[in-house]
């Protein structure tokens, strides 16, 4: 059994022990099915999400390589391929960043080494970068770069968006990505306020950018909170929603 579907057996135990139960108890039932449901959907749409991009610019970037055409689209093959798909989210913009998602963060490819049905074909067919191997991953991010310093790819994908990702990929120095992938998971930011973050040199002023190690001291645990929502922009394109329908709020 799964964490999921564990959260909601527990509720559902819950519910059968009650012999005689209130109103008021089938009332707290529910609701809390419906929210531990509703947060996992939220957390699964935003989990594949994340995924989908990866691959969209591991192909991309494969395809710029070896693309027995690619001479026919040159720069404008972005542009060309939003107009070939013709479906919503997946414009030029989307492409550009997955592009780069894939040669920033290599890592994320041991989560489908993992998972894979073939993971010799996958680890052998896709590789963290053309002309690299998996072993490297340190060197690609970094030349002087730590183990200690990469985000693990189980938490870079269930614990930020890709609204998240976007905006610290804008961050070219990778120790400086590093700490606001850190950061914005320990405090469970907003996309809003990790850009008010960046914008402000969070990483500068904190004093990290002189002294690393300083960091890895700080980092004793990860928060469980769930930080993603539905009404993140990347999440309703990749679910079909308009963004700018309205939702309740409490």
């Amino acid at each position: 059994m799964d964490t999921n579907t564990e959260q909601l057996s527990i509720i559902a135990e819950g519910w059968l022990h009650k012999d005689t139960p209130t109103f008021d108890e089938l009332s707290t039932s529910i609701l809390q099915t419906h929210q531990s449901a509703q947060a996992n959907a939220i957390k699964a749409v935003n989990q594949m999400a994340t995924l989908r991009n990866w691959l969209i610019g591991c192909y991309i970037v494969e395809y710029e390589q070896k693309g027995s055409d690619r001479a026919r689209y040159g720069e404008r093959l972005l542009k060309r391929l939003e107009e070939r798909v013709n479906t919503k989210g997946l414009n030029e913009t989307l492409f550009r960043n997955a592009r780069t998602f894939y040669q920033i963060y290599p890592q994320v490819s041991l989560l489908f080494e993992k998972s894979a049905t073939s993971s010799h074909k996958l680890a052998t067919g896709i590789h963290p970068m053309p002309s690299d191997e998996l072993e490297t991953l340190p060197a690609i991010i970094h030349p002087t770069a730590s183990d200690e310093f990469i985000t693990s790819p189980k938490s870079l994908v269930e614990k930020l968006s890709f609204s998240h990702i976007t905006e610290i990929m804008t961050q070219k120095d990778p120790l400086a990505r590093f700490f606001y992938e850190t950061e914005c998971i320990k405090g469970t930011w907003s996309v809003k306020e990790l850009r008010r973050q960046i914008s402000t040199n969070l990483y500068f002023r904190s004093g990290v950018s002189k002294n690393p190690q300083r960091l890895l001291s700080t980092i004793k645990s990860e928060t469980n909170t769930p930080v993603l929502t539905i009404r993140q922009p990347f999440t309703f394109e990749f679910v079909g929603l308009n963004a700018n329908y309205p939702t309740r709020r409490r």
